[in-house]
């Protein structure tokens, strides 16, 4: 039995061992920072130690051409949108909305804060925002924890009470969408496991589900966005469609999206807010 569980061939040879299951139980229990967290939380306050969080809330919402996580995840993504977003080909036009402003900003600082808790908990073992690009993915991960025995990706979302989306709904698993978003940073940093940590912004709690690589979920992903997208911007592919849906509400390219039902008419910009849209 390998000591080790730090990449995806190693998670993948002993998923393959009739044996294996009981190895990766094992370090799927090691799998947590909520432990910590607590513990942590509790000595700041019996030593009165303070501790200073640096927050960058960047008003420049532009990204680098190509796939990205945080929408490509989305199950039943429209292709278009993630063309668009890959290719350049269209300028995303997000008009001015201050409640989601204020949401992002919420959720940019909470994030900080909590980048800023784990590097003072694990030192080295922790690093934040690593860059992960490959394949004409380019994205970041909250964070990556590199122990000795195994590694897991952090992806952190801040939730409230209340809603289809709201902390109630996150208690016996991860939403799926968010466990999508995880295997994209578990496959490009090649790493088997990743921890889902929610952060309840307005009850001050936490909720973590530790997830492992599944190649199920992952080549869905592939098959069904990566591929198709990737083959229609750079490989004279067929072009990818566009599908309408409640996304088309919010969505950055539907002032021009040829979608004849697309929610939104030809040329109106502004952008609608989605009360649960976290970082």
């Amino acid at each position: 039995m390998p000591t080790q569980l730090r990449t995806l061939g190693a998670l993948e040879a002993l998923q393959n061992d009739p044996e294996g299951y009981e190895v990766i139980k094992k370090f799927f229990k090691l799998v947590t920072v909520e432990r910590d967290l607590n513990t942590y939380y509790r000595w700041l306050f019996d030593h009165q130690v303070n501790t200073t969080v640096t927050s960058n809330l960047n008003r420049d919402k532009s990204r680098a051409a190509g796939i990205h996580p945080s929408s490509a995840c989305k199950k039943g993504v429209c292709l278009l949108k993630v063309y668009y977003e890959c290719t350049h080909e269209m300028k995303p036009n997000r008009g001015f909305d201050q409640k989601m402003a204020v949401t992002w900003d919420t959720g940019t600082m909470l994030h900080d804060m909590m980048q800023t808790h784990f590097k003072a908990m694990y030192g080295d073992q922790f690093e934040s925002e690593v860059s992960l690009c490959k394949d004409r993915i380019t994205s970041h991960t909250d964070g990556v924890f590199d122990f000795s025995n195994y590694r897991f990706i952090l992806e952190m979302k801040s939730i409230k009470e209340g809603g289809n989306y709201g902390w109630e709904k996150i208690q016996a698993a991860p939403l799926e969408d968010n466990v999508r978003q995880a295997h994209f940073y578990m496959w490009l940093a090649d790493i088997p496991f990743a921890l889902v940590l929610y952060i309840g912004k307005n009850i001050g709690e936490f909720k973590e589900h530790a997830i492992e690589f599944n190649h199920l979920i992952w080549d869905d992903i592939w098959n069904n966005v990566i591929n198709p997208v990737v083959a229609a911007a750079y490989e004279k592919g067929p072009m990818v469609q566009a599908s309408s849906g409640w996304h088309c509400r919010w969505c950055d390219f539907a002032y021009a999206c040829p979608h004849k039902n697309s929610s939104r008419g030809k040329g109106e910009a502004e952008h609608v807010a989605i009360p649960w849209e976290d970082r």
